[in-house]
């Protein structure tokens, strides 16, 4: 399930990414805060997703730091406007932090199976 959502909403993530970065980001300089966004938002769901099919423990801690990331970032930059902050966090953080921890959770019941 965490693999389902890892990769879907990563792909949604990336395709909002460019398909507003190419009016918005290319006329003007982008920040720093942008950059960061764009790497701990849909970069780091689809290698996070990717990393935890094999090692999941990593790529679900990757998640969660990620998602925590975007949140502070997105509360900083809407933090005047409460409702698209709560709709924001939504779609953004809310599904990275559920895959990490479902891959985190995962990767603990498989880890207590192994030791019967």
């Amino acid at each position: 399930m965490a693999l389902g959502i890892g990769i879907a909403f990563g792909l949604l993530f990336l395709v909002f990414a460019f398909g507003e970065g190419f009016g918005e980001y290319f006329s003007g300089a982008i920040g720093l805060r942008d950059y960061v966004l764009l790497v701990c938002g849909p970069v780091s769901m689809i290698l996070a997703t990717a990393i935890a099919f094999k090692r999941e423990r990593i790529g679900g801690w990757w998640l969660v730091i990620a998602g925590i990331v975007s949140t502070v970032l997105f509360t900083f930059e809407l933090f005047d406007v409460f409702r698209m902050l709560l709709i924001t966090l939504l779609v953004y953080p809310v599904p990275m932090v559920i895959a990490g921890f479902l891959f985190l959770l995962h990767d603990v019941k498989t880890s207590e199976d192994d030791n019967w």
